[in-house]
């Protein structure tokens, strides 16, 4: 791939520190695909909430909407990495957190928590080695909102070493099959961690898809978003090393598309979308999940659930449901289930494009943007 870098944007790490860590990293498989990927089989469901008295869980959720078990964490829980090979599941805090959770998934036993370093904070999803031996996180700097890559091992869950991000503010993490690329949804978004999620400096932010050498932690490839003041919050591979990215609109004057598609060193192209869905889904996207052809996307901030068939490159349609966050396959390419903010949870089929309440777990379970299928 062809190399597209500004240097203005490389975190500020010692040339002595970042070769010593090399020596740490000789280890990364050939044949590597993104532990995230949804199971069509049979499982059950983890989802973050937060109550109306500050305090914070996941809950295990059945296919039928009933809640399995309940776990406390320390902050609100944000993305979850899934380890490839056991029953470990890390729980990443949302943005500024400063705490990363490791769970049992099968046992709802905590076994590991880390605390991140000294002038970092977690920037909320992750993403493992096929062998399961490291931990890549995204990261921010937080005086300059500059973005890094955390490393950890994964028998402890001890941090090894940085890799520049390239970019302020990276969200989501995938790699490719290759194994060695991590791909990085650069949000090009300056936070305050003092004001929470506050943003600032919209007029000069830069965002981006950006391809980073695990191993080296050089930039090969940066792919920027052509339009002004959208983010992109998720980097998905798919299909051949497709990447899908689900964005957020910083700014009032426009109503752009919100869901796309990039490959290799091409152009990121924005799938099309009629103008009442779009307006629906209020220029936020939370939560994104492929089965099959078909990913689920959801808008909390808008009103509705949108479906896109991503061979045909086509809009399916939507559900309305308020405040609408994680979505995860029930089995099957069709049959999803998926938590709102305001507690409840439905089954959407996406064929029929229905939503059916499968329990409402009442106001004082607020479900946070993302939830992860764990197959049994």
């Amino acid at each position: 791939m062809k190399t597209n870098s500004n240097n203005n944007l490389k975190p500020k790490l010692s040339r002595r520190g970042f070769l010593a860590g090399l020596s740490l990293l000789p280890w990364l498989p050939a044949a590597i695909q993104a532990a995230n990927k949804p199971s069509l089989k049979e499982g059950f469901f983890i989802n973050g909430h937060h109550n109306n008295a500050g305090k914070f869980y996941i809950s295990g959720i059945n296919s039928n909407g009933s809640e399995k078990f309940r776990l406390a964490l320390p902050e609100m829980p944000h993305g979850f990495a899934p380890h490839p090979n056991n029953d470990l599941l890390v729980i990443l805090p949302g943005l500024t957190g400063t705490k990363l959770s490791v769970i049992n998934s099968k046992t709802a036993k905590k076994v590991a928590e880390t605390r991140i370093r000294k002038d970092r904070h977690f920037n909320g999803h992750a993403v493992f080695s096929l062998d399961g031996k490291w931990l890549f996180t995204t990261e921010n700097i937080i005086d300059s909102s500059e973005g890094v890559i955390g490393v950890y091992e994964t028998k402890n869950f001890s941090f090894v070493r940085e890799l520049p991000a390239y970019g302020l503010g990276p969200h989501g993490i995938d790699i490719l099959s290759d194994g060695t690329t991590l791909v990085i949804a650069s949000g090009g978004l300056r936070t305050r961690p003092d004001s929470g999620k506050y943003y600032f400096d919209l007029n000069s932010m830069r965002s981006s898809v950006n391809y980073i050498d695990a191993n080296s932690g050089k930039l090969l490839n940066r792919i920027d978003m052509p339009v002004h003041r959208l983010s992109i919050r998720q980097a998905i591979v798919f299909d051949n090393d497709k990447t899908l990215v689900v964005c957020q609109y910083k700014g009032r004057r426009e109503m752009p598309y919100l869901v796309g598609i990039q490959q290799g060193g091409g152009a990121i192209e924005m799938l099309p979308i009629d103008e009442d869905s779009l307006w629906l889904m209020n220029g936020y996207v939370g939560h994104v999940t492929i089965a099959g052809n078909i990913a689920a996307v959801s808008s909390p901030r808008g009103k509705g659930m949108g479906f896109w068939d991503l061979k045909q490159k086509t809009f399916m349609g939507s559900v309305k449901i308020n405040d609408v966050s994680g979505v995860q396959p029930i089995k099957g390419y069709n049959d999803f289930i998926a938590s709102a903010n305001t507690g409840e949870l439905y089954h959407i089929n996406a064929k029929k494009l229905t939503a059916t309440l499968l329990n409402n777990m009442g106001d004082d379970v607020k479900w946070t943007n993302h939830m992860i299928k764990i197959a049994t």
